[in-house]
């Protein structure tokens, strides 16, 4: 086979394969140029040839296992011309003068940017060049557009704390297919608004669920920007209020335990003249280690009948053992947990029924306001101030997944899989100082099928997906 296009998949009619060698775990291809006249550029003067220089090449894919390198013999012609004297050196259209790998490796560099896990440095250590190199060919190529608005549009933010507009960049996902359609630096107004004003109002006014957290801003984007949209308060957010208010008294239970031991200590110290250091109480132990008993939705709790030897208690317990103790501890944890539950189950068994939603939470808002428990007074309190947006989380619309369509119900919970993408970029990059680079960064990968802007040359950007790199 003496075809370079069929063989390292370059394109060039000019140059030919003269000869092909195995060293080891490499091959070393040879490539020279077919014997035609050449002409000075200057004079017109016919050139002759003052001998063959070799350049040694890499050529980041592999072929059978081995790894490409080019041998080029380069022609170094002169003008016949004693009044001229040009000179020149062959030039071979898949390699710059200057580099010592083809230009394939630009793609295949832009192509490593895919995996949010790799940073640049492990990228450029991959294809035996510099950080720098790398991330100036990402940047070279690589500038990712809005993608248009769709019916239903997701927010969130993210914690980049990347310059003075705030510490918390916007995130707006296309809910129906996943794809992260843009990111903001911020998500104060300042650099909202303009950013949703500059959309067409005929883009704006074909979104029909916004949704988000209970963030008040993001649910007046509804009445600024978006007159067909409703606000929809995702499910999940509601929930985690709940636990983290439950988290937080048991929390602070924890705090008032630990200060009564501290006293204990600080008592029998003075009494017996030398410090004196208590073991771990049976209350810290329990509400620091089964906290989860309290917290978890019941579907996610496993009891086991089957007892263990507890090193702490010094006996064999279960799960229902380690429950009990944990209500005489704090009897108020029983009413708690009841109260949540009954959130929780109203959560699941009215998805995708909006009607029957709306009825019932009429109920649960009247039982928490007379349950007599702080907590879920206020809790009371929030639903009553966020009650239609939470009732559209209870819509069913069609998703397309894996090629196909089914039912799902409006939730935040596909951003919430992209903000933990942009946290992997930041921790496996150690951090960003350009946001221009995040956000391009972060949308190419996140896309399932990101199209490319920065090039000058639109023939040169594909991928090599099928190929294996070097």
């Amino acid at each position: 086979m003496n075809s370079i296009t069929d063989i390292l998949d370059l394109e060039d009619p000019d140059i030919y394969i003269s000869d092909i060698q195995v060293e080891g775990s490499k091959k070393l291809i040879t490539l020279e140029s077919r014997p035609l006249p050449h002409y000075c550029p200057s004079c017109g003067f016919r050139m002759y040839s003052r001998g063959i220089k070799q350049r040694t090449i890499s050529h980041p894919i592999l072929q059978d296992g081995y790894a490409l390198i080019l041998l080029l013999k380069q022609r170094r012609w002169r003008c016949t011309n004693p009044d001229c004297r040009y000179e020149a050196n062959e030039s071979f259209r898949f390699v710059n003068r200057s580099r010592r790998t083809t230009n394939a490796t630009d793609m295949l560099i832009i192509q490593a940017f895919r995996n949010l896990n790799e940073p640049a440095a492990s990228i450029a250590r991959r294809f035996k060049t510099s950080d720098t190199h790398v991330l100036d060919v990402f940047d070279r190529y690589v500038k990712m557009e809005r993608l248009p608005l769709t019916d239903i549009i997701s927010v969130d933010e993210v914690y980049t704390d990347m310059g003075d507009d705030g510490k918390y960049a916007l995130v707006i996902q296309d809910f129906h297919t996943g794809d992260p359609i843009d990111l903001l630096r911020s998500r104060r107004a300042k650099i909202t608004e303009p950013y949703f004003v500059s959309i067409p109002p005929e883009e704006r006014n074909q979104v029909k669920y916004l949704l988000s957290d209970m963030y008040n801003q993001y649910i007046s984007f509804v009445d600024k920007y978006f007159p067909n949209a409703v606000s929809v308060v995702d499910s999940f957010h509601v929930i985690q209020w709940i636990v983290h208010a439950i988290d937080m008294y048991i929390r602070q239970r924890e705090r008032d335990f630990r200060k009564r031991d501290r006293e204990r200590e600080e008592r029998l110290s003075a009494e017996q003249g030398r410090p004196i250091s208590l073991p771990v109480s049976d209350e810290i132990y329990l509400l620091k280690k089964y906290r989860w008993l309290i917290l978890s939705n019941p579907e996610n709790i496993t009891y086991h009948a089957d007892t263990r030897m507890d090193q702490h208690f010094r006996r064999y317990m279960n799960t229902y053992d380690y429950e009990d103790a944990l209500f005489r501890v704090d009897p108020r944890l029983r009413t708690l947990r009841e109260l949540k539950n009954k959130y929780v189950s109203f959560n699941t068994r009215n998805a995708g029924l909006p009607i029957r939603a709306a009825e019932e939470i009429e109920d649960l808002i009247d039982l928490y306001f007379r349950s007599g428990q702080d907590l879920f007074v206020d809790f009371a309190q929030l639903l009553c101030k966020y009650k239609e947006p939470i009732l559209n989380s209870f819509v069913m619309v069609e998703k397309h997944g894996a090629g196909n369509l089914y039912d799902s119900r409006l939730s935040n919970g596909p951003i919430e899989s992209l903000n933990r993408k942009i946290k992997d970029l930041k921790r496996s990059g150690h951090g960003f100082r350009n946001f221009e680079h995040l956000r391009n960064r972060f949308l190419y990968a996140a896309r399932n099928n990101p199209t490319l802007y920065g090039s000058s040359d639109r023939s040169q950007v594909q991928y090599f997906e099928d190929d294996e790199l070097l």
